[in-house]
């Protein structure tokens, strides 16, 4: 039998298989997730910053507590001090969103993947459902240890400005908190789909992130009303932060920012769908 008979049976073969459902599809994506330890290590190192990093900010801070002037103490975010470093392992669940695909394209199992499951749909919610499932997961759990140990800290140092579960706001921000690393999590691995590197979708990924926050003052307050506000950084932003100040021009309704940023995440997966349908995955 000729090599081109036997590619031809090949592609039939393949051709008349059929796809897998959308649950097999998650299944085998969480398989290669569990198969490559560097993902898990991104979480567990994440976790490492996000509470590491908001204890000992939180400690520094509570040296401060004897001479703050009155009008610092009322305006004092005790949640905002707990979760600096939070905020920065923002940075690993975006490494992490990244590599979900990133490391597929390098070694050319994309090819594979859209062999046995041609349905590009389904292997983007799939691959969305593993990244953001364990980013949600992680988000929530750190967030709650980072806030409950440090409000330990400053409720030892002084217990007048401390908070607790039952505080207003704090338990929506808690979960908010899962929400924006999946979220971010998720438009990394959708910058991945439509860049096919991973450097390039996880410098812009941060730009989305960090640069509202480094550039936001230096445009016009329109601008910062109109434009910054509904941008995913700052929809985020409004989600997780307990005390909120509606003065603010990036300020947004809890409620319409969390519409804004799943808006995001929904644009940047059909994009990634309509880019991986319409092009070459080699």
């Amino acid at each position: 039998m000729s090599t081109a008979t036997t590619g031809a049976g090949s592609a039939a073969e393949t051709a008349d298989r059929p796809s897998p459902s959308l649950q097999e599809t998650v299944r085998s994506e969480f398989t290669k997730l569990r198969s490559v330890r560097s993902t898990w290590l991104l979480l567990l190192i994440a976790g490492v910053i996000a509470i590491g990093l908001s204890l000992l900010f939180t400690f520094a801070t509570t040296t401060t507590f004897d001479s703050m002037a009155p009008q610092d103490r009322a305006a004092f975010d005790a949640a905002g001090t707990t979760r600096v470093g939070v905020d920065l392992s923002l940075i690993l669940f975006v490494v992490f969103g990244s590599m979900v695909a990133s490391s597929e394209f390098a070694s050319g199992m994309m090819r594979l993947t859209l062999t046995v499951t041609p349905n590009r749909l389904r292997v983007v919610l799939a691959k969305a459902i593993v990244v953001a499932l364990p980013c949600y997961v992680a988000g929530v759990v750190y967030s709650t240890v980072a806030f409950l140990a440090g409000q330990a800290i400053i409720r030892g140092t002084d217990p007048s400005l401390a908070l607790d579960l039952g505080s207003p706001g704090v338990l929506p921000s808690l979960f908010n908190w899962g929400s924006e690393t999946a979220a971010f999590a998720l438009i990394a691995l959708c910058l991945t789909f439509l860049l096919r590197s991973a450097a390039g979708a996880i410098a812009t990924s941060l730009g989305i992130i960090f640069g509202p926050l480094l550039i936001g003052q230096l445009l016009p307050l329109w601008v910062r009303q109109h434009v910054l506000a509904y941008l995913p950084a700052s929809a985020a932003e409004n989600l997780t932060n307990v005390r909120r100040d509606p003065t603010s021009a990036t300020y947004l309704d809890p409620q319409v920012a969390s519409w804004v940023l799943g808006a995001w995440v929904v644009a940047f997966l059909a994009c990634s769908y309509l880019v991986l349908s319409k092009r070459d995955s080699g």
